[in-house]
């Protein structure tokens, strides 16, 4: 219970700073239980999110073969051109997929 009492005695010495009274600690405890409900759910949707950047974001991606890919050429995806090489030959105007990247060289198989 002594923890509680501290918080409670921090929490009306920075009002008090602030110039705010007594009256103001159940107002203030209910704004940061809310910020509390609120930033806690949103951070934890934030760390369970699909990665979107650097090479894991772009493993997936649709494009398409700038290029025949055959075995290497060109593709545009996630809005750049890439080099690109695959297994399959890929003519140029077709869509691709990103199967792996290494380096600066998307592996690509089409759609």
């Amino acid at each position: 219970m002594g923890e509680y009492t501290s918080l409670i005695d921090l929490l009306v010495a920075l009002l008090r700073l602030f110039g705010l009274g007594e009256s103001a600690i159940f107002p203030a405890i209910a704004l940061l239980i809310v910020f509390f409900i609120v930033a806690v759910p949103v951070g934890i949707m934030a760390q369970s999110r699909r990665v979107v950047t650097g090479q894991a974001g772009i493993v997936g991606e649709k494009g398409l073969a700038i290029t025949d890919v055959a075995p290497t050429g060109k593709v545009y995806v996630h809005s750049e051109y890439w080099n690109a090489e695959a297994a399959v030959d890929v003519a140029a105007g077709s869509r691709v997929r990103v199967v792996s990247v290494e380096g600066m060289v998307l592996t690509v198989e089409p759609l």
